[in-house]
C-alpha cells in the first residue's frame, strides 16, 4: 500500500464531472458532425451505447438537440436509426459594434447565423451616456424577439473602440474618438439585461473573424492593422489573442515616426495616428488641393480625396506624389516594426488607404523585412467587426453551455442574483 503523501495513489473522478464530460464530448459531436445517430455517436465517441443513450435523453431534455426524423434503411433493411441534430434556437447571442458613425447590433443563433439586425445612427461627439442608451436601444431590439430562448442562454459581445479591460469590461479610454474614460461598459448592459456581456476592442474582434473566416485558419500567428479614424493592432499569437499587461498590446497611435516630434502636443492622439487617421489624411489632401491646385484639386470634384490623390500622383502631380511617398513610408515602417516586434506569419491590412496604396506599401515593407512575412488585405469585409464580436459571444455561450452540463438534472440555471456583476469576458 503506498504510503500517505507517495503522490502514487489513484484519485477518483467525480462520476458527476465525468457525466457532464462525456455529455458535452457527445454534444460537440452533434454540434461539428451532425446530424448522427446514437450509433454514430458511440463509434464516433467510443462511449457504450447505453452510456451515449442516455446522454442523449439529457441532451433531448434540456433542449440541445433535436430529434429529426430517421436514416433512410441500408440494403439489410433493418431498424431505421433516429437522426439528431444541434439546436441552434437553444440560445442567442447579440453582437454589437460602436463606431464612429452608428451602432450596429445582430442577432444570431448558436450556429452563428445571423437572424436580425439593426443601425442607429451616432456622432463622434456624443457622451457614453447617449452612446449607451442608443446601444441599449439597439440591444433591447434584438433580444424583443427571443421571447422563447431561457435568460440563461443568451449573451451580449461588443467591439468597442479604443483601450479595453476585457476581465471587467470597461473601456479605459478612447481617446481619438469619443474621449471616453473608465466606462464601466459591460456592468451597465449586464444590470440593464440581466444576461452576461462581452466587451473587447474591436480590432482585436476582428483579429477573431479572420482567425475564424480568413484565408488560411491553420495559422497560429498573425497579425492585423486597421486604419480609419484611428490605428489600431491587434494580435494572435500561437492560437490566442495577446492583450498585454495593460490591455495595450495594439496601440500603435502612439509609435513614434518622428523622434523629434517627442513631447509636441497631438490633440490627444498618439504621434502616429496623428498623422495617418483618416480624416487626418483628408484634411491634409484638401489642403494641399487648395495650396496648389493642379490635378489633386481637378480630381477631388468627383473622386473620394484618397482616390483622387493616388489618381493624382499616378498622372503627375508633383504635391500628390510627394505625400503618398510620405504616406507610404510611414505605414512600410510602422509595418515593418509590428513585423519585427512580433515575428507573425502574416500581417492583414484594413482600411481604405492601405487599399489604395498597397502595393507601394509592401515594396516599402519588403525592402525592410527581408524573412518571409505574408502581407495581405483583409477579405472578410466590412462587417469583421460584427463577426468578432459574434465568435467571442459565441465561444463563451458554449463556454456556459459546458458549465449547465455539470448540473445533475436538466433544469434551467438560475436567474441573475440582484447584483448583476459583470461575468469575465472571452480572452
Amino acid at each position: 500500500m503506498p504510503a500517505k503523501g507517495s503522490g502514487s495513489s489513484t484519485r477518483r473522478i467525480d462520476p458527476y464531472r465525468m457525466k457532464a464530460m462525456n455529455t458535452t464530448a457527445l454534444l460537440n459531436l452533434v454540434r461539428d458532425c451532425g446530424p448522427l445517430s446514437r450509433s454514430d455517436l458511440a463509434r464516433l465517441s467510443r462511449l457504450s451505447k447505453p452510456t451515449v443513450s442516455e446522454q442523449i435523453a439529457d441532451l433531448l431534455a434540456r433542449g440541445l438537440v433535436n430529434e429529426i426524423g430517421q436514416r433512410e434503411s441500408g440494403p439489410r433493411r433493418g431498424k431505421k436509426a433516429t437522426l439528431l441534430q444541434f439546436n441552434e434556437d437553444a440560445g442567442r447571442v447579440v453582437a454589437a459594434r460602436i463606431s464612429t458613425s452608428m451602432v450596429e447590433a445582430w442577432e444570431a443563433r448558436l450556429d452563428g447565423s445571423v437572424i436580425n439586425k439593426i443601425a442607429l445612427p451616432i456622432q463622434s461627439g456624443f457622451g457614453p451616456d447617449l452612446v449607451i442608451r442608443i446601444l441599449k436601444d439597439a440591444i433591447r431590439s434584438m433580444l424583443a424577439g427571443g421571447a422563447e430562448v431561457p435568460l440563461h442562454r443568451r449573451l451580449i459581445s461588443v467591439a468597442a473602440p479604443g483601450l479595453v479591460d476585457i476581465q471587467n469590461g470597461i473601456v479605459l479610454e478612447t481617446d481619438n474618438v469619443f474621449g471616453w474614460r473608465d466606462v464601466p461598459l459591460g456592468s451597465l448592459l449586464h444590470w440593464e439585461f440581466g444576461i452576461p456581456v462581452v466587451v473587447n476592442n474591436d480590432v482585436n474582434l476582428a483579429v477573431l473573424a479572420e482567425a475564424q473566416y480568413g484565408g488560411d485558419r491553420e495559422e497560429q500567428s498573425f497579425a492585423l492593422i486597421q486604419l480609419d479614424t484611428g490605428i489600431g493592432l491587434g494580435v494572435f499569437l500561437n492560437g490566442a489573442l495577446h492583450h498585454g499587461r495593460h490591455w495595450a498590446a495594439g496601440e500603435i497611435a502612439h509609435m513614434v515616426p518622428y523622434p523629434a516630434k517627442i513631447g509636441l502636443p497631438t490633440a490627444g492622439r498618439g504621434h502616429l495616428e496623428s498623422l495617418l487617421a483618416e480624416d487626418r489624411v483628408t484634411e491634409h489632401i484638401r489642403e494641399l488641393a487648395l495650396t496648389d491646385g493642379g490635378l489633386l484639386a481637378q480630381y477631388l470634384e468627383n473622386k473620394s480625396p484618397i482616390a483622387a490623390l493616388v489618381d493624382a500622383a499616378d498622372d503627375g502631380d508633383a504635391a500628390a506624389a510627394d505625400y503618398v511617398r510620405e504616406l507610404v513610408e510611414i505605414l512600410g515602417a510602422a509595418i515593418a516594426n509590428v513585423s519585427a516586434c512580433y515575428d507573425p506569419d502574416k500581417i492583414i491590412l484594413l482600411g481604405s488607404l492601405f487599399t489604395a496604396l498597397f502595393d507601394r506599401i509592401r515594396s516599402a515593407f519588403e525592402s525592410v523585412i527581408r524573412w518571409p512575412v505574408k502581407l495581405e488585405l483583409s477579405n472578410v469585409g466590412e462587417d469583421v467587426f460584427l463577426h468578432g464580436a459574434l465568435v467571442a459571444g459565441l465561444e463563451r455561450i458554449f463556454d456556459r453551455l459546458e458549465i449547465e452540463l455539470e448540473t445533475v438534472a436538466p433544469n434551467p440555471a438560475p436567474q441573475p442574483s440582484a447584483d448583476r456583476a459583470v461575468e469575465p469576458a472571452v480572452r
